[in-house]
């Protein structure tokens, strides 16, 4: 009950306003509500005037590792350490940094030294039972599409694997495989995802299709991610985000830009996210639609979304005018293992397309 946490912190403070442990509470409270600047400007307050209080030193270090500032927490979790050297909080602290850091090994280390401190934790048997991370990521799927007016089918297949190279880094590769009406177009593109700090990331792409036939010849896009409300307990976290992208058509030039936001309700359990899109090509042909969709966490292992698109679609360097009702299903099988199915309908000026995708994610 944090908002009645948070009064009898104020209570105690109205009559004692330097009351150092209602000030480390409510500290504790705003890390705990995920309020991590808030946290962060009372925290940096207790310190100006008890510089040398290790459980306010500690939690500087608690909220430096939240805003991934590694150099700072590890100084304090060693300032901690250095008044008390069987402090179990400062060497879990300690794992927790060599985690994130991606050393899963020095980790279990300071745990297993922290564990000897305080036998009977389970907090740090949790931590030590945790498996070591994944860090590949292997993406396969295939879709079939079914045309109306007699024009067959198209297919489009792909596999992707992405390496977590550090814990903020992660480079990627796809290779696509399409076809339509008889032609057959393979394209290869590389990615680079990049979270600069809790609340903000961003990526970078290229792909290139040889002797390309309806895809693009080559295409470089990027995007950016900025958090700007944590989560709570009813509402949160809320994003804004823009993809920007280039296609270069064998007979066009496209450019995409996307600006969208994202909000998730219900403790988090439905996301819900509007998307503009606006396209143009190189003689002035311009294009706007927008895209709306609704994800929801069903069980822990069970998702399902939903959504509406009208918005322009690029085919063959073309901008199609398309309304699209589409709707899936994920589920994780196993802990390293996701299954994913698919149902969308376009309807085009010239056409309908009905697409049936299946896929599955694995991660090792």
């Amino acid at each position: 009950k944090f908002a009645h946490a948070g009064q009898f912190f104020d209570q105690a403070l109205a009559i004692r306003p330097r009351l150092l442990g209602a000030r480390l509470g409510k500290v504790r409270l705003a890390i705990w509500q995920g309020d991590v600047p808030r946290a962060r400007a009372m925290i940096d307050d207790v310190l100006g005037t008890a510089p040398d209080n290790v459980e306010a030193m500690a939690l500087d270090a608690r909220i430096s590792l939240l805003e991934q500032d590694y150099t700072r927490a590890e100084q304090s979790f060693q300032r901690v350490l250095a008044v008390d050297s069987h402090n179990a909080e400062a060497l879990v602290g300690i794992g927790d940094l060599r985690r994130a850091r991606g050393d899963d090994f020095a980790a279990r280390e300071a745990y297993r030294q922290a564990l000897a401190i305080e036998p009977g934790s389970a907090d740090i048997v949790q931590r030590l039972a945790a498996p070591p991370p994944r860090k590949w990521r292997l993406d396969l799927g295939s879709e079939v599409s079914d045309l109306t007016e007699g024009l067959g089918d198209w297919t489009d297949s792909s596999v992707g694997l992405a390496y977590q190279l550090t814990p903020q880094t992660t480079i990627s590769s796809h290779t696509r495989m399409a076809t339509r009406y008889g032609r057959t177009d393979v394209q290869i593109d590389g990615r680079i995802d990049q979270a600069f700090s809790p609340t903000v990331s961003a990526y970078v792409l290229a792909a290139a299709t040889p002797d390309a036939d309806f895809l693009a010849r080559y295409s470089i896009g990027a995007g950016a991610s900025w958090q700007i409300m944590a989560p709570a307990k009813a509402l949160g976290p809320f994003s804004l985000n823009i993809d920007a992208r280039y296609d270069n058509f064998v007979t066009a030039e496209v450019t995409t830009i996307s600006p969208w936001v994202q909000a998730y309700v219900l403790d988090g359990r439905l996301g819900l996210s509007a998307r503009w899109v606006h396209a143009a090509d190189d003689i002035g042909t311009r294009a706007d639609g927008y895209v709306l969709r609704a994800d929801l966490a069903v069980t822990p292992a069970v998702n399902v979304f939903g959504g509406y698109a009208d918005a322009p679609e690029i085919s063959d360097g073309t901008l199609v005018p398309t309304r699209t009702v589409f709707g899936g299903i994920s589920w994780d099988a196993t802990d390293p293992l996701t299954l994913r199915g698919s149902l969308a309908h376009e309807q085009r000026p010239t056409f309908d397309r009905t697409i049936f995708g299946l896929g599955l994610t694995t991660r090792f």
